[in-house]
């Protein structure tokens, strides 16, 4: 499964997008996708879904369209776990384009400055090519 934040939020398992449902879902597949690793309390997504003006079932909320997160990503098994008040996503870096655009900028700036500018280009034009939209 593979995780595109550089741009429009998507996943895609075996190269086929899959159906996030609406706007919400998706913000909070990208919190989760940026904070990758880590427990995202539900405290922060409700902040990512309604800012300073949560409603009153703001947290209900959050763990139904977390469940129909789950569904959506079904097919492609993530490890989307609920962990001490919140939630985590376990995926391999490798699988996120914003963390292949970190590796390739910082593997560019490096070759740039040992003098590979070749080396560097392409890193850095490989990294620009991962931003959609």
């Amino acid at each position: 499964m593979e995780f595109q934040i550089l741009g429009p939020v998507r996943a895609l398992h075996g190269g086929v997008e899959l159906r996030l449902g609406g706007p919400r879902h998706r913000r909070l597949l990208a919190v989760l996708v940026l904070r990758a690793g880590h427990v995202v309390p539900v405290s922060r997504l409700i902040e990512a879904l309604w800012g300073g003006t949560p409603p009153r079932s703001a947290s209900a909320m959050v763990h139904v369209r977390m469940s129909e997160l789950r569904a959506a990503l079904r097919e492609g098994r993530p490890e989307l776990l609920t962990r001490d008040g919140g939630y985590l996503l376990r995926v391999d870096p490798d699988r996120v384009d914003a963390q292949r655009f970190e590796r390739l900028v910082a593997s560019g700036v490096a070759a740039l400055g040992h003098g590979a500018a070749a080396r560097a280009r392409a890193d850095l034009l490989a990294a620009l090519g991962l931003w959609r939209g």
